[in-house]
C-alpha cells in the first residue's frame, strides 16, 4: 500500500523549512500604543488596561527613552486632549497636541517609527470620529478634516498614519493629499481587519472609557 501523505517533502532542506515553518513573533511585529495627556502632572493608570498609563505630555520623551531601551521601535500615540470642541480643531493645528506629540517623539529618538492615530474621537466634545450633523457623522466632511489632520501629522514628522475612523473613501483621499503635498514616503497603516482582531475588540472599549474619564 502506497503512502499518500508525505509531509517530510516539506522538511527536506533548510529552504523548505524556512518557507513553511510557523510564524514567529518578535518586537518588530508589535506597535506600542501610548496615551499622552496634556496638562497632566503625573502618570495615571488605566485600570481597564493593566500596565498601561496616561502619560503627561511633559514626560513623553522619558517614556520614549524607556520603550527604546526595551527594544521597541514602533509607537502609536493617542492624544488625551483638554482642548476639545465639536470639530476636534486642536488636532488640525500645527501647534496642537497631535503635532507636538510627534515632534517630541522624533526629537527624542529620531529612529523611533511614529504611527499616530488619525481620528477625532480623542479631540471632540461629543467623542465621535468626526463632524456630527443632525445626529449623524457626516462622512464626507469628516474625510475633509481627516485629510487636514493627516497633513498636520506628516508635516510634524509622522512615518506612517493610522486612520481608524472607518470613513468611506478615507484612505484614498489621504494618499492623494499626501502625494500631492510631497509626503510620498509617509505610509498608511491598514485598519481593514481591526474589528476582527482579538486585540482591537478589547482595546476600543477600554480606550473609550479612558478618554471619557477626562472629558
Amino acid at each position: 500500500m502506497s503512502i499518500v501523505h508525505r509531509p517530510r517533502r516539506m522538511r527536506k532542506n533548510n529552504e523548505f523549512r524556512q518557507l513553511v515553518k510557523e510564524n514567529g513573533l518578535t518586537l518588530s511585529d508589535l506597535v506600542q500604543p501610548i496615551f499622552i495627556e496634556e496638562d497632566a502632572i503625573e502618570r495615571t493608570p488605566i485600570k481597564e488596561m493593566p500596565g498601561i498609563y496616561r502619560i503627561p505630555e511633559s514626560l513623553l520623551c522619558e517614556e520614549i527613552e524607556s520603550l527604546y531601551e526595551l527594544g521597541i521601535r514602533y509607537v502609536m500615540p493617542f492624544g488625551v486632549s483638554h482642548n476639545k470642541d465639536g470639530l476636534g480643531s486642536d488636532t488640525l493645528s500645527s501647534d496642537g497636541l497631535l503635532a507636538r506629540m510627534i515632534r517630541t517623539i522624533k526629537k527624542c529618538k529620531s529612529d523611533m517609527l511614529v504611527i499616530p492615530d488619525i481620528c477625532f474621537c480623542e479631540y471632540t466634545t461629543h467623542g465621535h470620529c468626526g463632524v456630527v450633523a443632525e445626529g449623524q457623522v457626516d462622512n464626507d466632511k469628516t474625510v475633509e478634516n481627516l485629510v487636514k489632520q493627516s497633513l498636520v501629522a506628516a508635516q510634524a514628522g509622522a512615518d506612517m498614519l493610522a486612520p481608524s475612523s472607518m470613513m468611506d473613501g478615507l484612505v484614498g483621499a489621504i494618499r492623494h493629499a499626501l502625494d500631492k503635498s510631497g509626503y510620498t514616503e509617509v505610509a498608511i497603516l491598514a485598519h481593514a481587519v481591526k474589528f476582527s482582531s482579538a486585540f482591537m475588540a478589547h482595546f476600543v472599549p477600554q480606550l473609550t472609557v479612558s478618554l471619557k474619564a477626562i472629558v
